[in-house]
């Protein structure tokens, strides 16, 4: 396995974990009624749409952008 790709897991992973808690924490202490705080709360995916409703929408699109990296980087795994 490369090391720079094993680094660029980790440090995306991070960044977006990281992210996801900071969305999680304004989704669940902001203006929103209940069904949409526990429900973005409480599924991963449904936390940047709440997030977006909440008027956080950077928050929500550093989110995406993240999980895309993250995604792009898995996928380029080589292959034994």
């Amino acid at each position: 396995m490369e090391l720079w790709l094993l680094a660029a897991w980790i440090v995306s992973g991070t960044l977006l974990l990281f992210t996801h808690l900071l969305l999680a924490w304004r989704v669940f202490s902001g203006p929103l009624d209940a069904a949409w705080r526990y429900l973005g709360l409480l599924i991963p995916v449904f936390t940047p749409v709440a997030a977006w409703r909440t008027g956080n929408r950077v928050a929500a699109l550093i989110w995406l952008l993240l999980l895309l990296v993250y995604i792009s980087l898995r996928l380029t795994q080589p292959y034994a």
